[in-house]
């Protein structure tokens, strides 16, 4: 049985309560194959072509595991998060991939690294060969990244919608013996630079972000977040069971279709109406293009029904690996893909249709992953 709980959006007034679980990491939350993460992605204007926005990811991210592998780096984690004052220091990895507007650079960053959370002033910094960073500033965020000659500074700032302020949503298995929580913040403004050697490139566009904590085992899982160009936001996530936890770790030939959801649900937020609507009955259907796939992903519920196409234009995969009771190897293939979407449908009871006329350009990316962590 899967238990949610919402906590309502996070105000000015209570911004002190998101701060506190932003720039910690509790040590009461350490079972077993817990994992952590800070996750940012940001969607930037490509004017050269835009189809296909500029997309950077950056992942801080420690799990409580002796020995994992991703990609191609094996890591031995002490396992030791250290909290002295207002500071708390952990053994964990700094990840990012970049997609360049034609490139996409995939292990743009992989490193092993000390993270460092700190608060008043609040901010995370890594200890990596490529100096990684994000902080508070202005009620918003910026965060830093260099890598070789080329740094990242981007600011993100909330807007005024009340739909796109951070949320922390719970979810509980098996009566509360896993959890899974997550703070995010679905979409903020963005602006700043690129710096390659010496020249900069002012960027604009929008970013998304989660702090994720999570003590379940990590089942295959659809996943995609979409901003349109007229202020709406768009969401979709459908963990899941069966055979596609097989794939690539006992037959490499299976598909992820006939699986059994552990929840399902599409968000859409009309920035026009400034209503939100909410699906629990959905349905995911992927397509390969070539190597690029695309996702039909269609919904209802009570009032209205939703149907939307997801193109993907690139891809980044991170493939984790670990030993499951020191006799075999697991293997979880973690796909992301820089996508927008091409059809958009939303129809009430009264016939009012929403399409992409109204809501603009929708960039954004796409999760599709197989396997099992354990």
């Amino acid at each position: 049985m899967i238990k949610t709980v919402v906590v309502k959006k996070f105000s000015e007034r209570n911004r002190e309560k998101m701060n506190d679980l932003l720039w910690s990491i509790d040590p009461g939350d350490k079972r077993p194959g817990t994992w952590w993460w800070w996750f940012w992605i940001f969607f930037m204007e490509n004017k050269d072509n835009p189809s296909k926005p500029k997309q950077l990811m950056v992942l801080w991210s420690t799990k409580n595991e002796r020995e994992i592998k991703c990609n191609n780096l094996s890591l031995k984690l002490d396992n030791e998060i250290r909290v002295g004052g207002k500071k708390s220091v952990f053994d964990g990895v700094v990840a990012a991939w970049y997609f360049d507007g034609e490139k996409m650079h995939e292990d743009f960053v992989l490193e092993q690294c000390n993270i460092e959370l700190n608060k008043k002033p609040y901010s995370l910094v890594s200890n990596s060969k490529n100096k990684t960073c994000f902080y508070e500033k202005d009620c918003g965020f910026a965060v830093q990244v260099n890598k070789g000659k080329k740094e990242f500074a981007f600011n993100s700032s909330f807007g005024s919608e009340e739909a796109t302020q951070p949320t922390l949503s719970k979810h509980s298995y098996l009566n509360g013996v896993f959890e899974h929580k997550v703070l995010r913040a679905s979409r903020l403004n963005l602006d700043g630079y690129i710096k390659t050697g010496g020249v900069k490139e002012k960027v604009r566009g929008t970013s998304y972000f989660q702090k994720v904590v999570i003590n379940t085992p990590a089942f295959p899982w659809y996943w995609g977040i979409f901003h349109f160009s007229d202020g709406s936001v768009l969401s979709y996530f459908n963990p899941h069971f069966g055979t596609a936890m097989l794939k690539d770790n006992l037959f490499k030939w299976l598909i992820s279709e006939g699986n059994v959801s552990l929840k399902k649900g599409i968000y859409f937020f009309n920035k026009k109406t400034g209503q939100t609507h909410l699906f629990n009955i959905i349905q995911i259907k992927r397509k390969t293009r070539g190597a690029l796939p695309s996702f039909k992903v269609s919904g209802k519920n009570e009032e209205s029904k939703i149907s939307f196409t997801v193109n993907c234009y690139s891809s980044a995969t991170w493939k984790f690996e670990k030993k499951f009771l020191g006799l075999t190897r697991m293997r979880l293939k973690y796909n992301e893909y820089p996508a927008t979407i091409t059809s958009f449908n939303l129809q009430d009871s009264q016939g009012k249709i929403v399409s992409l006329k109204e809501l603009g350009t929708g960039v954004g990316n796409a999760e599709h992953t197989w396997g099992l962590l354990i």
